[in-house]
């Protein structure tokens, strides 16, 4: 008799619960469901290359509008991060695109608004979490672990999501380098960065054979990706606001002079270098191409060797 009871009245209760989800959902109040997250609760940051972002919360059927904010940042032993939160940094939100052929401070400036943000950020429409690339005063926001409470609000009401993000806080080098590929006879390259002096603006380039041979640069040429009238030439002529402001080829190297830095010009882009030789070098064409960024002023040496 007393499962028989039990059968009838679990079906009964489940279909009440579903009902007074169903009403929370519908009601004119609205709805804000306790499924809200991040797609990924912990991410790694590399900070100073580029615009860190968590991406957007999983809102779960919330009604919308919603509005995010950061409620608390906290170390790893849950004390709260209060010069973290105090940090602010110098910025620009864009209103057009940055194309990478701007020739002038001034075009750029056009196409921008510089504005002081918190070095953590959030947007309030969709809850993306922020690192600005400015970000680098190591003092203030110094290595290590960091937790964020995020607060969301609709017309429905208002909670704050404890541990919502782990940020896990590096710095990147002054430098960005991405390989992307080759293509004919080269299997490879090894390309590496190197700051002879933390004053300066001038950037040399060599580039080596498999043998350890430097190659004459004027061996190597640019792939075009515009037209004869506007080349665009992803090479060492073409890096951006009309630099380099001198290039200048010698039988072993290239040495380039740079109006300033960061080169790009805008913090959290980057250049491609792709370039190409139909045979003199190796006796076979080959191309290789990738991106890069040189982050702090100086005396830069890129080293590029081909491997093949």
């Amino acid at each position: 008799m007393m499962k028989t009871i039990i059968k009838k009245i679990t079906p009964f209760m489940m279909l009440s619960a579903l009902l007074i989800v169903s009403c929370k959902k519908d009601n004119k109040e609205g709805f804000l469901s306790p499924a809200i997250k991040y797609p990924n609760t912990s991410i790694n940051a590399a900070v100073g290359a580029s615009l860190i972002q968590s991406g957007a919360m999983t809102t779960d059927e919330s009604t919308k509008p919603l509005e995010f904010s950061i409620d608390a940042i906290r170390y790893a032993d849950g004390t709260l991060a209060t010069k973290v939160m105090d940090y602010k940094v110098e910025t620009y939100f864009w209103n057009a695109e940055y194309t990478s052929k701007e020739k002038t401070n001034q075009e750029l400036d056009v196409k921008r608004v510089k504005v002081t943000r918190p070095a953590i950020d959030i947007n309030p429409e969709n809850g993306n979490i922020l690192i600005y690339p400015e970000s680098t005063d190591s003092l203030q926001l110094t290595k290590g672990k960091y937790i964020i409470d995020v607060k969301v609000k609709n017309k429905a009401e208002e909670r704050i999501i404890k541990a919502a993000l782990t940020i896990n806080v590096t710095y990147s080098p002054p430098y960005f380098y991405r390989f992307s590929g080759v293509d004919g006879k080269v299997s490879s390259i090894d390309v590496s960065f190197k700051r002879l002096e933390n004053t300066g603006n001038r950037i040399t380039v060599r580039t080596f054979n498999k043998d350890g041979v430097a190659i004459n640069p004027k061996e190597l040429l640019g792939y075009d990706y515009g037209t004869a009238a506007a080349p665009d030439l992803k090479d060492w002529h073409n890096l951006g606001l009309s630099n380099p402001t001198k290039y200048t080829e010698f039988p072993d190297r290239l040495e380039l002079e740079i109006a300033g830095f960061p080169l790009p010009f805008v913090a959290g882009q980057v250049l491609t270098i792709d370039m190409y030789n139909n045979g003199s070098v190796n006796g076979s064409y080959f191309n290789y191409w990738f991106t890069m960024a040189i982050l702090k002023e100086g005396v830069w040496e890129v080293t590029i060797k081909l491997n093949y």
